[in-house]
């Protein structure tokens, strides 16, 4: 079950940063402005670096037990 898990925590990190590179790049946000893009980008990308921080610290003291 742990396995399935920490697969599951990958597919959702992976989602954070594919949702950041399309709302920069697709044609299907035009009506936002490009500082809004990109806010909203960087904010999809530091929240997926968040998550795989605080993964990575949840394995360590995993492995320490």
């Amino acid at each position: 079950m742990q396995k399935l898990a920490k697969y599951f925590a990958w597919f959702v990190i992976s989602l954070y940063f594919i949702l950041g590179i399309f709302v920069l790049v697709s044609p299907r946000f035009q009506y936002l402005s490009r500082e809004v893009k990109i806010i909203f980008a960087v904010f999809l990308f530091l929240y997926g670096g968040f998550r795989i921080a605080r993964l990575w610290s949840k394995n360590r003291e995993r492995n320490e037990e």
